[in-house]
């Protein structure tokens, strides 16, 4: 039976009655499932990055089981782990400036976290990272870990879960599109033809916008890295890594977030040139050209094209990816996309069906 099938569901009182219980029932669920929202939402950005990969391969012939694990093993989890060494390094670099920094960022965005068991001070944090980088083998990686065990187990089981969770609805998304439509609603209804929309939506901002963020910061990170090596004595670029993330994430600020950044590094090594030695002002115009010319038109040209789609204002999504972290903590980089969606949909679609003549 359809929700707006009441033919057999008695009369009004029965209908609102069921209603009212619907109701109860969504309470329950958000309640019980609030403490796992951040990784239910990770695990639907999980999903549409997914997608794409999957459907390429089911139309090739392989089986939806054997196309998500695939696409689960060769995309996901490799990501996860490009990205998991990323926040190592990041903190690395955050408690270079200075070491209260980390702390900070860790409380707020993981809540509830147990610090005192993670390394957070500059020495703790360098010690860290040296020892993995001049021994990087399981014997030495195991004690460093040991300490803090107790802190990332239950991460580690919701990330397992997550996985699991992207991994079901990537292999089983036939069967739930084809129950959804023959139980729920039907194709010509209004809310099938919202939530259509929404799931355009999300797949250009998951697949799209977030993807596009994470690839540019991971880039541009790699990029100062390299720049570093080549750099005079003293004209590094400073928190190269943390660099990269704002890269980054400043690609949300349309037309000038990018620009406004390469033009302050810019500046900041030709100050230090002509402190130091005039004849090292060739590091900036070099970073500029590789920077502000190649790699911001590559972007332009390949990366953003192919990734993002333009189904939203650039403003909205940039507020989105901006507001979400600072409201929600960590996973609001992929719920404030996930509620931007909702709402301009629903405006777009459904409100002036529903607003009267």
């Amino acid at each position: 039976m359809r929700w707006s099938d009441s033919s057999n569901g008695g009369g009004p009182s029965e209908t609102i009655g069921w209603w009212v219980f619907a109701l109860a029932l969504a309470l329950v669920l958000v309640v019980t499932l609030h403490t796992y929202l951040g990784w239910i939402v990770f695990g639907l950005f999980l999903y549409y990055v997914m997608r794409p990969v999957a459907r390429r391969l089911q139309q090739q012939g392989v089986s939806p089981g054997l196309s998500a694990l695939l696409s689960l093993g060769l995309v996901i989890l490799p990501f996860v782990a490009v990205l998991g060494v990323l926040i190592v390094l990041l903190l690395a670099e955050l408690a270079a400036i200075e070491a209260t920094d980390v702390e900070g960022v860790l409380e707020t965005l993981f809540p509830g976290l147990d610090i005192e068991t993670l390394p957070t001070s500059e020495d703790e944090l360098y010690a860290f990272i040296e020892t993995l980088r001049s021994d990087p083998t399981i014997a030495t990686f195991a004690p460093l870990v040991s300490g803090f065990v107790g802190t990332f187990t239950g991460q580690v089981f919701n990330a397992l879960i997550t996985f699991i969770f992207a991994f079901f609805l990537i292999r089983d998304e036939r069967r739930i599109t084809s129950w959804f439509r023959s139980t729920i609603v039907k194709r010509e209804s209004n809310v099938y033809e919202y939530l259509r929309a929404v799931d355009r939506g999300l797949a250009s901002v998951y697949f799209g916008y977030t993807l596009t963020i994470i690839v540019i910061g991971l880039v541009a990170a790699l990029i100062y890295n390299v720049l570093n090596l080549v750099a005079p004595p003293g004209l590094a670029i400073p928190h190269a890594i943390l660099l990269g993330l704002v890269t980054g994430l400043i690609s949300v600020i349309p037309l000038l977030g990018r620009n406004l950044l390469y033009g302050s590094i810019v500046l900041y090594l030709t100050v230090v040139a002509f402190q130091t030695n005039l004849s090292y002002i060739w590091f900036p115009i070099v970073f500029y050209v590789v920077m502000g010319v190649l790699f911001d038109n590559i972007i332009r040209t390949y990366v953003r094209p192919f990734l993002s789609g333009r189904l939203f204002h650039t403003g909205m999504v940039m507020f989105a990816y901006l507001l979400g972290p600072a409201i929600f903590g960590w996973y609001g980089i992929f719920l404030g996309p996930f509620i931007m969606v909702v709402t301009i949909q629903f405006l777009r679609i459904q409100l002036p069906k529903i607003l009267p003549d």
